[in-house]
């Protein structure tokens, strides 16, 4: 389940919002204020054009209805996984001009709830290897840190892939 704020949840191929606003599926293409957000041959794209570093997903890419963050929208991107990793994600920000993007991160779960604060993006996670345990990741200038410890979120060579969780 990926749970985006103000809230969204949903199962893993789809996302509702919760808190009786509407139920919204994920899909294949996010329509910002800025331009689409789509996955094209497995890839990300924005305004037609590939992200670089390239977003490359494991089974399948999915994309999130777009969360409004001051002047520029938030697009999460489920890198789609197996039974030991169902889910990561990734972070995508557009505005007027530019695009920045996170490598994958998370626990492996596909339960995610997100939300906005000011200028930050609090995102929860329940960890996979202890019952009960919620990991905080912050999205906050460009930065993900978890539980207030940064990650090191630089893509090799270009790609940023799909990887086993950061538990």
């Amino acid at each position: 389940m990926l749970r985006l704020s103000r809230k969204f949840s949903g199962p893993l191929l789809g996302l509702a919002i919760v808190a009786g606003i509407s139920t919204v599926a994920q899909a294949q293409q996010a329509q910002t204020r800025f331009g689409a957000i789509a996955v094209s041959n497995d890839k990300i794209t924005w305004r037609g054009h590939t992200l670089h570093p390239v977003l490359a997903g494991n089974s399948g890419l999915m994309l999130s209805q777009p969360i409004p963050m001051g002047n520029s929208d938030i697009v999460l991107v489920q890198s789609i996984g197996g039974s030991l990793c169902p889910a990561t994600v990734a972070i995508v920000q557009v505005g007027q001009k530019k695009e920045h993007h996170t490598n994958f991160f998370g626990t492996c779960s596909d339960l995610v709830q997100t939300k906005v604060v000011g200028d930050t993006l609090e995102i929860r996670m329940p960890s996979m290897h202890q019952k009960g345990v919620q990991r905080t990741y912050t999205y906050h200038e460009g930065q993900v840190s978890k539980d207030g410890v940064l990650l090191n979120s630089s893509c090799a060579k270009g790609v940023c892939e799909n990887y086993f969780g950061d538990e």
